[in-house]
């Protein structure tokens, strides 16, 4: 397989086969400016490479071909950038830090910050939620939790939009791994400083491990910087989606004013109607089959997401926001041993945050057209850059 200098190994542009995307049937071959992948549509299909065990996260495969890591190895060393045994030893020491315990443990806290981000637009009528709530809501839970300084939250958001952002040229991928570099350097300095005197965070906590020669110094700090980015910038785009979801179905929001609790059971088909996944790359570290399709060793296969959440053989009418439906299936964490050890919190962050704006309110519309909202330019990742809203003026809750 050809390399790219930047980033070893090379992931085809989703925009090259836009027009295959969304199209279900069987796994097909799909070649573009000399790179060739798989792209796989259908539910079942999807799900078995996600589990698979001779499928391996871009990062994992490139690792054990000795190659530079996607993502400027934003996942190496980490969980979703290995395969067993040392995934198997990373889930094990990180499995306690998002157990249901201790997320609802988390709970209260998490309702504080949300009602103090609200009350600073409450006075207003208006706000622009990505910056209002969704980016800072997840952002300051997942700092506190590890011990980052959330007064350095401005650059950690910096630094995740660009490490995120594929490297389809040269010059994105040179200011990626710019981002990392220096990502990297900020949780090295906390991880040491942390060793040194130990605090009550996760941080404090995985050195600790370290100290019992459980994780090696590279993994906490890899382990600390991945989930500092993942923790918000994912948690903080389904929040942003999942309102724009809702304001753009004036039916479904309706149903979610009439019955705030309705978010728990909703969040699921928001999650898979609006959830942050749009493609998910997977490397085949042997040969393997899917759908009675022969995929070979080292291989790239591309798993369209919204098309295996609208898929007619699983959810009727798919294309369709139905709060009401039964959408605990979704893929978007994934499945399998790869699946996503925050999904907890992502889901406690996500349900506290819809159920909050409706009750506090009631009249949240759009404060732009539908079509004015700005969405990300990463093709791996449904997020929004803005997201306008308007509502009726109020004092701050406890305000005389």
């Amino acid at each position: 397989m050809a390399d790219t200098p930047e980033e070893g190994l090379r992931i085809l542009d989703p925009q090259t086969v836009a027009e295959e995307l969304r199209k279900h049937g069987p796994p097909r071959q799909i070649t573009m400016n000399g790179t060739t992948a798989w792209l796989v549509s259908r539910y079942e299909d999807v799900r078995d490479c996600l589990g698979h065990p001779g499928m391996s996260p871009a990062a994992a495969y490139a690792a054990s071909q000795g190659q530079t890591t996607p993502v400027s190895g934003l996942f190496e060393d980490t969980l979703p950038g290995t395969n067993p045994p040392q995934h198997t030893r990373l889930r094990r020491l990180l499995a306690k830090a998002f157990t249901t315990r201790r997320v609802e443990s988390l709970r209260p806290r998490v309702q504080e910050i949300t009602d103090t981000l609200l009350d600073r637009i409450a006075v207003d009528g208006r706000a622009d939620l990505v910056t209002a709530l969704a980016i800072p809501l997840p952002m300051q839970v997942i700092c506190e939790l590890l011990g980052v300084p959330i007064a350095d939250r401005t650059e950690f958001h910096q630094w995740a939009d660009l490490m995120l952002m594929p490297p389809l040229d040269p010059d994105t991928a040179a200011r990626s791994q710019d981002a990392s570099a220096k990502l990297w350097a900020y949780m090295e300095d906390l991880a040491e400083a942390r060793r040194k005197a130990p605090e009550d965070d996760l941080i404090s906590d995985l050195m600790s491990a370290h100290e019992d020669d459980r994780l090696s110094h590279r993994e906490v700090v890899a382990t600390a910087r991945m989930m500092l980015i993942a923790g918000y910038e994912l948690t903080g785009s389904f929040i942003s989606n999942a309102v724009f979801s809702l304001l753009s179905r004036p039916d479904q929001l309706e149903l979610l004013r009439k019955d705030p609790e309705l978010a728990g059971r909703g969040l699921e088909e928001l999650l898979r109607h609006a959830g942050p996944g749009i493609l998910v790359v997977r490397f085949a570290n042997e040969d393997v089959e899917i759908g009675s399709v022969p995929i070979r060793a080292g291989d790239q296969v591309l798993l369209d997401m919204d098309a295996a959440h609208s898929d007619p053989a699983h959810f009727t009418d798919g294309e369709r926001l139905d709060l009401t439906r039964d959408s605990a299936v979704h893929l978007q964490f994934g499945h399998g041993i790869h699946y996503c050890i925050g999904a907890p919190l992502a889901r406690a962050e996500g349900q506290i945050a819809l159920e909050s704006l409706v009750r506090r309110f009631p009249g949240l519309r759009l404060g732009v057209p539908a079509s004015e909202i700005g969405h990300s330019k990463n093709p791996f990742i449904r997020s929004l850059t803005t997201l306008p809203v308007e509502f009726e003026a109020q004092q701050p809750a406890g305000a005389g």
